[in-house]
């Protein structure tokens, strides 16, 4: 397998990208107004400015007037390897070094940027190839075209809640099984119950499926919703 530096761009441009990313993920729709990067980023509209005029000469986001900016596709993939070493960094950092999450946090925002594509890898490996971070939150894969999203974990959920699966990550035997149970990407999910130690009771398709919590850390929804609570966790 062939593996690649993060080459483009220095660090202050690609914390605005993941930035840009972040804030997609938490819901927002782009193109993402100045003002919002301004106020994550805690620095003046005016550098703003000048950034995003830098970044769109290098393609990697466009600027809508009057409206925000959007990743390009080679902004996108930026800051998805970013990302996907900071959250590598933080399951080794709370699991094995048993930091704090803010510790954790610190410590894996200073070496996000200096991580190649290949350790990231190795840590991976290491790692069991883990797909959401402490915080609950994503870890990209290492592919070009990753996308940003909003998508949330099963685990994420709770009774009441549900949503359309977006994806699957896990074996071909295990997501063979999940279809013939009707979980599949574009299926309507809510949860009905969850376990004492974590699995989850869902409704799919009229059917009622009981998932581990390892399976149903991998079922990712798009846009989430509450509906009225049905049984409380047991």
């Amino acid at each position: 397998m062939a593996y690649h530096n993060i080459e483009s761009g220095s660090e202050s441009e690609q914390m605005y990208l993941i930035t840009i990313a972040r804030l997609i993920e938490d819901g927002h729709s782009e193109p993402i107004p100045l003002s919002e990067i301004s106020k994550e980023l805690s620095v003046l509209p005016v550098s703003v400015n000048q950034m995003v005029r830098k970044l769109e000469a290098a393609r990697l986001l466009n600027y809508l007037p009057y409206k925000g900016v959007e990743l390009t596709s080679q902004g996108n993939a930026i800051a998805s390897r970013i990302l996907r070493n900071r959250r590598l960094w933080e399951v080794f950092l709370v699991d094995h070094l048993k930091l704090s999450m803010t510790e954790a946090d610190e410590m894996a925002c200073a070496v996000e940027h200096v991580t190649t594509d290949e350790i990231a890898q190795r840590l991976s490996d290491f790692l069991g190839e883990p797909t959401v971070s402490p915080g609950g939150q994503r870890i990209p894969r290492l592919e070009a075209d990753q996308t940003i999203s909003n998508w949330v974990p099963l685990t994420h959920l709770t009774v009441g809640m549900g949503g359309e699966i977006a994806n699957i990550e896990t074996q071909t035997a295990v997501q063979m099984y999940l279809t013939e149970q009707g979980l599949r990407p574009g299926a309507e999910v809510t949860i009905e119950a969850i376990g004492v130690h974590g699995s989850r009771l869902v409704e799919v398709e009229g059917n009622f499926v009981e998932l581990s919590e390892d399976i149903a850390k991998v079922v990712w929804l798009e846009q989430p919703n509450q509906t009225s609570p049905k049984v409380n966790s047991g």
